[in-house]
């Protein structure tokens, strides 16, 4: 099945509204760097798109540097700094569609998991 994924740093403890805003920037800006034949198989599956928690911005710009590694299309968002976050911050790294045969590189991360504001 293909699948895209998103990735979300939980340290930044975004709102719920942010994180949203950061997954579709990224999701968004992945899939145009994508092959379109491909998206329109993708989107015929139900475009399944999956959001991942990593701990840091850290462990998301290594995430970064690893999916360049194996030539995987991704995308890593830098917010302006607008409204909750620092100016430059990246806040979501998106992949372009994969398939079964690279799917097994998301697996050391859990679903994006509600955290509560204090």
């Amino acid at each position: 099945m293909l699948k895209q994924y998103v990735i979300v740093p939980k340290s930044l403890r975004m709102s719920p509204g942010k994180i949203a805003s950061q997954v579709a920037h990224a999701t968004f800006m992945a899939l145009e760097k994508e092959n379109k034949p491909l998206i329109k198989k993708w989107k015929r599956g139900g475009m399944c798109v999956i959001i991942l928690e990593c701990k840091s911005v850290q462990q998301l710009r290594d995430t970064e540097k690893y999916l360049n590694y194996w030539d995987v299309i991704n995308h890593l968002y830098i917010d302006e700094g607008m409204t909750e976050i620092f100016p430059m911050t990246p806040t979501a790294l998106a992949t372009g569609i994969l398939d079964d045969d690279k799917q097994w590189m998301f697996s050391r991360f859990k679903m994006y998991g509600h955290h509560r504001f204090k």
